[in-house]
């Protein structure tokens, strides 16, 4: 693996965890769920950043400043793939470890006629969706599909196939 894309997945994985320890012990804690979690996915977007960062670093600094479109998209994905394992696994963890803290604090403000429509739902999916594995694949497909739109996104923009003069 090229180490530029490790270095660029590394740290998007790093700001991931890090912006996802900071939301659930203070936004998570004091505003609840919906504001959580709207705040997560901007969190995952804010670490994918690395994507393009990535690709003009390579475009620039490795490739005198031309980058085909599959390329970008090769470097970009990537990225995007270091970013999402470490992000898998950093989730799985926290479900190991936060798991029950985390169904409770999703029930926390809900209605009594709420709880009881939750309760029937959690009866009627199966039980390997409650586990960390499962969690954690969960979170790897959220990042991997925002990273991939990124990923496109980035490629179409930054590719050059000629320096103009």
């Amino acid at each position: 693996m090229k180490n530029y894309v490790l270095r660029y997945g590394l740290i998007a994985g790093v700001v991931n965890i890090g912006l996802g320890l900071f939301n659930w012990f203070t936004v998570a804690q004091i505003y609840g769920p919906t504001l959580s979690q709207t705040l997560g996915y901007l969190s995952i977007a804010v670490g994918l950043l690395c994507v393009p960062v990535g690709i003009r670093y390579f475009r620039d600094q490795i490739n005198g400043g031309l980058v085909s479109f599959n390329k970008s998209m090769s470097v970009g994905l990537g990225i995007t793939l270091i970013a999402s394992l470490i992000t898998f696994l950093y989730s799985m963890l926290f479900f190991v470890f936060a798991g029950d803290s985390f169904d409770e604090w999703n029930k926390r403000g809900l209605s009594t006629a709420e709880l009881e429509e939750l309760e029937i739902q959690i009866a009627q999916t199966p039980d390997f969706v409650f586990t960390a594995w499962f969690q954690g694949f969960i979170l790897f497909l959220s990042v991997f599909l925002i990273g991939l739109i990124i990923s496109l996104i980035s490629a179409m923009i930054l590719k050059r196939a000629s320096v103009s003069k």
